[in-house]
């Protein structure tokens, strides 16, 4: 975990001097920053009981004796996420900076072209008198909020096999900057939601009022979505903000905790099957996402996941990992 920390700092860094090189008032963008995340984040302590409830499973169940070699190792991964969080949003609001976004018009297309010529939003919103706004919010913010920021920490916790754990460090790493990042600016794109607001149109405008009348906008998520699109426009800045829609990070993460149960526990598998359509559904419902952007993500996660595995598979087993000084037992 001392190497993911010290990677996480790394690209913390780039993303500091992304967001210098990319954007005006650099130092005035850290000072809001700072200040609207901690705002944001008294808004979001609503959902600290489920995040609390989380982390009490996560110790109960974890296997380790609590000493001083776990609490070092829970502390770099700690430190890690954070540092990766704040890294990712730097690099994430610059996006608009250097590639305008430009992919919305192909994502509706193909994503209307792909379900019968119905918009994905459309078939979600049939379902509309069966879904609280305020679980969608519980289940995209706090639920989806454990293992997408502190999934490492997870690992320290609960994994001993050091190459699963360091396997999915790589395939975290993945999520958060190959999807987030790198494709991300290749398929620069809002979504359905900011669809309208960005190229001045009405295509989503059923969207927009079906997410009132679900209560989706007046619900936490709404709020959220207003929050970051005001960032956009005043060009403000905001740890987690930044919009972009292809492909998801929600459901990469979402699959990450899909194929990690997969190879937990049999009992545990179809928990994390449910647990990636539920936010892929979800990400449809509150108009974030296109299901292209899901389904992307679900595909390239799910194929990195089976390559690291093959790979590992064909290491000896006490090779050193990336992220890891391979343990050396002392002779008898």
């Amino acid at each position: 975990m001392k190497r993911f920390c010290l990677f996480s700092i790394l690209y913390f860094c780039i993303g500091l001097v992304l967001l210098i090189v990319c954007r005006d008032n650099p130092a005035d963008q850290l000072y809001s920053m700072i200040g609207r995340t901690v705002l944001l984040f008294i808004k979001l302590l609503q959902y600290s009981p489920y995040l609390l409830a989380g982390f009490i499973v996560v110790m109960l169940t974890g296997r380790y004796v609590l000493g001083k070699a776990l609490l070092a190792e829970m502390g770099w991964a700690f430190l890690g996420c954070v540092f990766l969080s704040a890294g990712f949003a730097f690099i994430k609001t610059c996006i608009p900076f250097i590639i305008p976004f430009y992919a919305d018009p192909f994502f509706a297309d193909l994503d209307k072209a792909l379900h019968g010529g119905i918009d994905p939003w459309v078939l979600t919103h049939s379902l509309q008198a069966y879904i609280d706004p305020t679980a969608v919010s519980v289940l995209y913010f706090g639920i989806w909020g454990l293992p997408a920021i502190f999934f490492p920490l997870l690992l320290a916790i609960l994994d001993q096999d050091q190459e699963r754990k360091q396997r999915f460090i790589l395939l975290y790493l993945f999520v958060w900057i190959g999807l987030g990042n790198v494709i991300a600016y290749a398929g620069s794109s809002v979504g359905p939601v900011y669809y309208d607001r960005l190229l001045g149109t009405d295509r989503f405008g059923d969207l927009l009022l079906a997410l009132g009348t679900s209560g989706i906008t007046d619900s936490r998520v709404g709020e959220v979505q207003t929050i970051l699109w005001d960032i956009y426009t005043t060009f403000d800045e905001l740890l987690g903000s930044g919009i972009s829609a292809f492909p998801s990070v929600h459901n990469g993460i979402a699959t990450l905790v899909m194929v990690y149960l997969f190879e937990r526990s049999k009992w545990l598998a179809p928990v994390g099957v449910l647990f990636c359509a539920a936010i892929l559904f979800a990400s449809v419902y509150v108009g974030w996402h296109y299901a292209i952007d899901g389904y992307v993500s679900i595909i390239l996660v799910v194929g990195a996941w089976a390559a690291l595995r093959k790979y590992a598979q064909r290491q000896p087993k006490d090779a050193a990992t990336p992220f890891e000084t391979p343990i050396v037992q002392p002779a008898e």
